[in-house]
């Protein structure tokens, strides 16, 4: 009898702590309440407001796996993630995609408020009036804007009616700096020839060009490329004198900026011409990222740097204002347009990233930007890419590499 009072009391004390740590602590229950319906499949909001990498969209009549795939992204490659993610199409019934497969602009986490009524009476009109539909076509866009917004049947949508759209895709150009930034020549290039932004098929190796037509892509790669990326590197020179390191980059043409020692910007290759910069480079699904991206060169030692060795605070103010003057004449470059040489190098023989690790110590706040690092690295999600198991390659890693590989296996 004494055995089972002891086991009794021990039950209530047991009880009565759970019952109070519950009452003091209704956070935890609701972290745990997540994270089975996170297990449950079920899509949640974390407890600290930051978004899921997941987007919620509508199926609309007709939508198979495969017409998502071409006009969410771009291309067919998505359609075993997207099945993968949301087994069942069912018209009206929102499903969640991961942002990261999404085309560049549909992927902007902004968004602007359009209303229907006056002279766009109609979702059509009012795509066409503010929207840029130069990527996927007016009825693709129009389609996309309904799932994005669950509107199945865009004849039910009334006057004063909200539609809320990715800021990227806005057609109209935002107003410059009313400062803005003054950049140097000296180190200009002189000679602009073979600096043309359309890809041509010389321009592939010929392996990389038999794996991109069995895989689709082959066409993608080819044709003039629009301007929507921003790369930074550094130029982990080791310690060479500036004038040295400036103009070996003028001579082989590596950037179309350089963010010297002190701050001073300088113009290397214009916007309107490719730089050398990226090499052998993916993103998004286009090979050779130099046709489609601005590079932006920072002085600086980053790999094992010593104390004041790495970017500087003048560089950081520097590249600061020189991104707010690219982003303000061309506003499909957001902030989640500006990534890392280490985010998109990668090895055309073996598809691996991590090629490249440069910047290796880089303050995205510094630069007033978030940290696009962690963002999930689409080409590993598809399995265009694949990381590099080297150990000694560990620290090119980026935190969205990682977590592109694990999503891989868990979609």
């Amino acid at each position: 009898m004494t055995s089972v009072r002891w086991v009794g009391a021990v039950c209530a004390a047991v009880a009565v702590l759970a019952w109070a740590a519950v009452a003091t602590a209704g956070s935890d229950l609701d972290a745990v309440r997540q994270r089975l319906r996170a297990e449950a499949g079920v899509p949640v909001k974390p407890a600290d407001g930051r978004d899921l990498p997941l987007v919620s969209i509508t199926p609309l009549p007709g939508d198979d796996h495969g017409r998502l795939s071409v006009e969410l992204t771009g291309s067919r490659d998505a359609q075993a993630v997207l099945r993968r993610a949301a087994p069942q199409l069912r018209p009206g019934e929102r499903v969640y995609v991961p942002r990261a497969v999404l085309s560049p602009r549909l992927a902007d986490p902004r968004t602007e408020v359009l209303r229907i009524g006056g002279d766009t009476p109609t979702l059509w009109r009012l795509v066409r009036r503010y929207l840029d539909t130069r990527d996927a076509g007016t009825a693709a866009t129009v389609r996309n804007v309904q799932r994005l917004n669950g509107i199945v049947d865009p004849t039910r949508l009334a006057r004063g009616a909200r539609v809320l759209v990715p800021r990227s895709l806005l057609a109209r150009t935002p107003a410059r700096p009313a400062q803005p930034l003054r950049v140097s020549r000296r180190y200009r290039v002189k000679d602009v020839a073979g600096l043309s932004r359309v890809a041509t098929a010389d321009d592939f190796p010929r392996s990389l060009q038999r794996r991109l037509r069995r895989s689709g892509l082959w066409r993608r790669q080819l044709g003039a490329r629009s301007v929507d990326l921003v790369v930074i590197h550094t130029t982990e020179h080791r310690g060479a004198p500036f004038p040295n390191v400036a103009r070996y980059i003028q001579r082989k043409r590596l950037t179309n900026y350089l963010v010297g020692p002190d701050g001073v910007v300088y113009e290397v290759v214009p916007e309107a011409h490719r730089a050398h910069g990226c090499g052998e480079s993916l993103w998004e699904g286009r090979y050779a990222v130099d046709f489609g991206a601005i590079n932006v060169e920072i002085y600086a030692d980053t790999a094992g740097a010593k104390p004041g060795a790495g970017i500087r605070p003048a560089q950081y103010d520097a590249l600061r204002a020189l991104l707010a003057d690219i982003r303000a004449r061309r506003p499909q470059i957001h902030q989640g347009r500006v990534v890392t040489h280490r985010m998109v190098s990668v090895s055309y023989r073996y598809g691996t990233r991590s090629r490249k690790g440069d910047p290796y110590v880089f303050s995205w706040a510094r630069a007033g930007l978030p940290d696009n690092s962690q963002v999930i690295d689409q080409d590993v999600l598809l399995g265009r890419a694949r990381l590099c198991t080297d150990d000694r390659y560990a620290d090119r890693v980026t935190e969205g590499q990682a977590a592109a590989a694990r999503y891989q296996g868990t979609l």
